[in-house]
């Protein structure tokens, strides 16, 4: 694994670079990585996109933000990769095609493992552990669709720099994620990392307002890291949402009744499922009130995909 790294770089400078992985296929894969030397080496924020290869809004972003980033303005320094896994890329699919595994649940790898396993531990070993900060971009994919949302870990409080940082990202809404394993932000969050997931619309498109505002995020939480000099994080946004996926309970065609972003009521049928006679299978209805935060997007729905996702309010626990 061979590439130019920070230490290489003098302050100020930033260039793009290579990281080969041998993930025990054919070839090494070649990862394109974007570096920038601040002042110092550490804090180091780490940006990442393409964990799934058919989200489109992080990559841009990531490509977008080396064009924009005032990398003579860093305190700190900056590594950011577009595309985490260059075999789902490829292939245009949320899963890596070579051993069907989903990138977004390996993390932190295994040395010895699949090409899946081993691309999580190499990018976990070589950018994670040495990071003190992450954001991983995300979209629905061709499968679902989001709202605008930052993502954090931990309790919704002042004393929460995960929560924290979600509010200055500048989406419209938050959400305390699940702590499920292996999702890179959670395990970086786990191994003390200030971290946060976002995602952004998706149906396997490109929204050109979501990777702007993809930017706008990344650049306020290096502002707000006093990582970027000179700048001013976003106003503190979003309102603070949980809850994870309702499932499919059987196969079906899916309806939805209710839009992203969408405010509903405790009991109010967000979206149903009809077998192909038309006759229903299984209706999605909001278990207390809140926002529709996400929805299936392929109208083929199989049993345990996920459905409808409608978030419900945090209450913060403090009053800072």
């Amino acid at each position: 694994m061979k590439l130019a790294s920070l230490s290489d770089l003098r302050p100020g400078e930033a260039v793009w670079s290579t990281f080969s992985v041998d993930a025990g296929v054919e070839q090494p894969l070649q990862l394109d990585i974007f570096l920038a030397r601040g002042k110092q080496l550490s804090p180091l924020a780490f940006f990442t996109a393409g964990v799934h290869g058919d989200e489109y809004e992080g990559p841009d972003a990531v490509a977008a933000l080396s064009r924009v980033l005032p990398w003579e303005d860093l305190n700190g320094s900056v590594i950011a990769i577009p595309v985490v896994n260059p075999m789902a890329f490829a292939a245009a699919q949320r899963l890596t095609p070579v051993d069907g595994k989903n990138l977004a649940r390996s993390f932190p790898g295994r040395p010895g493992g699949s090409p899946t396993e081993r691309l999580a531990h190499a990018v976990f070993e070589a950018f994670v552990q040495p990071a003190t900060h992450l954001v991983d971009l995300h979209s629905g994919g061709v499968e679902y669709r989001f709202a605008p949302v930052a993502g954090y870990y931990g309790p919704t409080n002042g004393g929460n720099l995960s929560y924290l940082s979600a509010r200055r990202f500048g989406l419209d809404h938050l959400w305390r994620l699940p702590e499920t394993g292996g999702v890179l932000s959670c395990e970086a969050w786990k191994a003390g990392k200030v971290a946060i997931g976002c995602e952004y619309l998706g149906a396997g498109q490109l929204s050109e307002e979501g990777s702007a505002a993809y930017v706008r995020g990344m650049l306020s939480c290096l502002a707000h890291w006093d990582i970027l000099r000179g700048r001013y994080p976003l106003p503190e946004s979003g309102d603070a949402f949980e809850n994870d996926w309702q499932l499919a309970e059987g196969d079906g065609i899916f309806h939805a009744r209710r839009e992203i972003g969408a405010t509903v009521r405790e009991g109010d049928i967000v979206a149903v499922t009809t077998d192909l006679r038309g006759k229903p299978v299984q209706q999605f209805v909001a278990r207390a009130d809140g926002v529709v935060l996400g929805l299936r997007s392929k109208a083929r729905l199989r049993k345990g995909d996920w459905g409808v996702l409608v978030g419900t309010t945090c209450c913060r626990e403090d009053h800072d």
